[in-house]
């Protein structure tokens, strides 16, 4: 095990609704990736998830319904919960920020920030609803955004071209409730004094500019070349934490200033010792994986408050992915427009959870925005999983059963008489799982996944030069089991570079399928990936195909249970019953 600690952070999201898979390739399934690899690398690794119980999109959503939004939030934190478990997305921890620890965590937080002097209080312009006689927080404003002329933007984002912008920016604003006219009118709030820090900003961010991602490392410097703004961290709600200060205690503090806070709380919540170590230590390392609406947040507004806080850690990685788009448009629920997770509800013998994983790999939005191809699915399971990956252990496995009853009596020590394509197999075995953890290490997570298909076509194209058949008619019988021990190895070697990114057949091909007592998903076992496993007189287990071939048929199938958009309203009315 090695000593470097890791804290793997997938963005906090709300839960007004329920995820889609653009929702999942955009921060969970790449944090989950990077967590998996990093434990089985031998990082002493914590990875730590939740649902952003407040602001007002949840308000909002509960007051539509009907529904306590106590009740809301945390019901469809349940469902969140149950759909991250089954796309196997291995949280060491997944709660929410509606707790008495985060409560505890982000009043004391935000008293550290009040005692170093970087709060203030302050005047703000805030729309006011003179028919519902009340503030009306950011997202119960519409209007048209004064950048792209949207004109669905909410009060204070817009939510086309990524704008943030004052309220008073907004124009043609009206109230999201009633749809009368919103006017401004004065209220009184706490400001984070951001301008102080930004001289520590700039000196962490320009120490990042090789290890984030170019477009991340833009966005922070744009934010910053433009001036930070003092930043209202306050809301006239009722859903929320109290601010902690005389004549505030009827405002909650705005959801981005307590949703950050969740990566704290969430560790100490998970263990106080992992607390002290990730977030005290100064060796330890934090990955925070995000999507690109985030990045901001990330990169500039929540390191502006953890320098101004002077205790906590700061990321060493901000992991910025971009957007996933569905066969060219952007998800649309309404119009069915996408492939949502509600399916995963339910069991579905049509929806293989490895392969998927395997698909979204592929599309990951690390650089640019993505699509979400069913017929790339279909290219990817059949082409990949099956003709590559599959394809390897199921020849290999069927020869050893068929030529040697499943017993190979040859090991490492014996091996001999060993010609160029043995040679250049025994280098794959040795290089590859060395070149792909330097692609998980980047959190190039698609370009691991290219490799280890390369290292599965190699595998295949060294069985198909050394023709194990062809040996076995000419009675070279010491030559075949040569060949075939070797693919086996490769074979093991595979399950363990490939298992972050599908635990489950990776786990049965090893153990139940190869026969041997590892798990491919265990701590500090990737050193294993470069090594010969497989002893002599060694038996395997079990042979049959692990994924299985996409049709048209089955494809429509798939396209139609994960199609159908999650439906809040008839959720909730069920469960009234």
């Amino acid at each position: 095990m090695k000593n470097e600690k890791r804290l793997v952070t997938a963005a906090l999201t709300y839960v007004n609704n329920i995820p889609h898979v653009g929702h999942i390739v955009g921060c969970h399934l790449p944090a989950d990736i990077f967590a998996r690899f990093s434990r089985s690398y031998g990082y002493d690794t914590t990875f730590v998830g939740g649902s952003d119980m407040h602001g007002t999109p949840s308000l909002m959503t509960a007051q539509e319904l009907g529904v306590p939004v106590e009740v809301l939030t945390e019901e469809l934190h349940k469902v969140h919960k149950k759909i991250y478990e089954k796309l196997n997305i291995s949280y060491d921890i997944y709660s929410n920020t509606h707790t008495k620890i985060h409560e505890e965590v982000t009043k004391d937080f935000f008293m550290e920030l009040y005692n170093n002097g970087y709060i203030r209080e302050g005047e703000i312009e805030m729309f006011y609803c003179e028919h519902d006689k009340m503030f009306l927080p950011d997202r119960y404003v519409i209007g048209t955004c004064p950048h792209c002329g949207f004109s669905e933007a909410s009060g204070d984002q817009c939510e086309k071209c990524d704008s943030l912008f004052s309220p008073s920016e907004l124009l043609d604003a009206r109230c999201k409730v009633c749809g009368e006219k919103a006017t401004l009118k004065k209220s009184k709030h706490i400001f984070l004094i951001l301008s102080k820090g930004v001289e520590d900003l700039k000196k962490w961010v320009e120490s990042k500019k090789d290890v984030w991602r170019s477009h991340v490392y833009a966005e922070a410097k744009k934010w910053i070349s433009e001036g930070l703004k003092d930043r209202c961290i306050s809301r006239d709600i009722t859903w929320g934490f109290n601010v902690p200060l005389k004549n505030y205690e009827n405002k909650v503090f705005y959801v981005w200033f307590d949703a950050p806070i969740g990566y704290i709380s969430l560790t100490k919540e998970l263990s106080e010792q992992k607390y002290k170590d990730l977030w005290l230590d100064k060796s330890s390392k934090i990955y925070n994986f995000v999507g690109k609406d985030n990045i901001q947040f990330h990169a500039v507004f929540f390191p502006t408050m953890l320098l101004e806080h002077k205790k906590y850690n700061l990321a060493h990685n901000v992991v910025g992915l971009n957007f996933l788009n569905y066969e060219g448009q952007k998800f649309s629920k309404s119009k069915k427009i996408g492939v949502f997770c509600n399916a995963l509800l339910s069991d579905h013998d049509e929806i293989d959870i490895d392969a998927l994983r395997a698909y979204l790999t592929t599309i990951i939005p690390e650089n640019k925005d993505t699509d979400y191809r069913w017929e790339d699915y279909k290219n990817n399971t059949n082409s990949e999983l099956v003709g590559k990956f599959g394809n390897l252990f199921n020849r290999t496995l069927n020869m050893i059963k068929n030529y040697f009853g499943g017993t190979l009596n040859v090991d490492e020590k014996s091996l001999d008489n060993l010609n160029e394509f043995d040679l250049e197999i025994i280098d794959a075995l040795h290089t590859l799982p060395k070149a792909i953890a330097e692609s998980y290490e980047r959190a190039e997570l698609r370009d691991a996944y290219k490799l280890i298909m390369s290292y599965a076509v190699k595998a295949n194209g060294y069985i198909e030069k050394s023709a194990p058949w062809n040996l076995m008619k000419e009675e070279k019988v010491e030559e075949a089991q040569k060949v075939l021990y070797l693919a086996l190895n490769v074979c093991a070697s595979l399950c363990i570079v490939a298992s972050p990114i599908m635990p489950n057949k990776t786990k049965t091909l090893l153990m139940e399928q190869i026969g041997l007592a590892l798990d491919p998903t265990l701590n500090d076992i990737y050193h294993l990936a470069s090594e010969f496993n497989i002893k002599k007189g060694h038996k395997i287990k079990n042979v049959y195909p692990i994924f299985e071939r996409v049709d048209n048929e089955k494809l429509e199938k798939f396209k139609n249970i994960m199609s159908e958009p999650f439906d809040i309203k008839e959720y909730f009315e069920t469960n009234k019953k």
